[in-house]
């Protein structure tokens, strides 16, 4: 949790800050490992750089922003009494976002992330469902290329090597959950 989302926060009447809050603890449960930031002035939660879902409060509702029309399209029959538009949802001031609604959301924004690698630049990511760092490499061509990096849903180092042309070259290794390597294989 960060001061700044704790300060936008506390700007808000009572009872909506606690809807709020409620809804930023049923993130940060959901995604542990996603960082916290405040993104287009409003506290948005980022994996790996790429923004998940952001959430604020305004006058007469709050709204979350998954930073995606087609999540919100793909739960909008879910929602009957929430008004939507393309990439918001409102719901009531006093009233936490529905946790079970919020994680099928979040599962989905996670999965549409995911898909969007790699990139044109050619960085390949893929997140665990808590938001953690999978694996980070580059590919050309639709083969892998250049250092990888295989990390635990805790985010510790699971594995290093390189690629050259979609093959394993020189040193990989494996490393225990202390951090310290426990295997090395040369190719």
């Amino acid at each position: 949790m960060t001061d700044a989302v704790d300060r936008h926060l506390a700007g808000f009447p009572d009872r909506q800050r606690k809807a709020l809050e409620s809804t930023r603890a049923t993130v940060h449960r959901a995604l542990p490992a996603a960082e916290e930031t405040i993104s287009y002035g409003m506290p948005t939660f980022t994996i790996g750089g790429v923004a998940v879902l952001g959430f604020d409060g305004f006058t007469h509702h709050n709204s979350l922003f998954p930073y995606s029309g087609r999540v919100v399209s793909l739960v909008r029959a879910e929602l009957p009494d929430y008004p939507t538009s393309k990439g918001t949802i409102q719901f009531p001031p006093e009233a936490a976002f529905p946790a079970g609604l919020l994680r099928t959301i979040l599962r989905q924004r996670l999965a549409e992330i995911n898909d969007s690698f790699p990139k044109k630049s050619r960085e390949m990511k893929q997140f665990f469902a808590n938001g953690a760092l999978k694996v980070t490499g580059r590919v050309r061509d639709g083969r892998e290329q250049g250092p990888w990096r295989w990390y635990r849903s805790d985010g510790s180092l699971l594995r290093c090597g390189t690629f050259r042309r979609g093959e394993r070259v020189g040193a990989w290794t494996t490393y225990g959950p202390d951090g310290e390597p426990t295997a090395t294989t040369t190719y």
